[in-house]
């Protein structure tokens, strides 16, 4: 699932849902140990695709 600002939102609703964040945010991916990597791979390129720089990720261990 993905989630902004702790909100589910839809698998083609991350360009809307981060439409009005200034691109200079930091932008924090969290995965678990069962996220696909390449999943992952492609949320980032999305992010930066929609001009985010910031992108860092952090791992759920539980």
């Amino acid at each position: 699932k993905l989630f902004v600002n702790d909100q589910a939102i839809r698998e083609d609703g991350l360009s809307t849902a981060l439409n009005g964040h200034p691109r200079e945010s930091a932008v924090v991916l969290r995965a678990d140990r069962v996220t696909v990597l390449e999943r992952f791979v492609g949320v980032v390129d999305e992010v930066r695709g929609l001009g985010f720089r910031q992108v860092s990720l952090e791992v759920l261990r539980s």
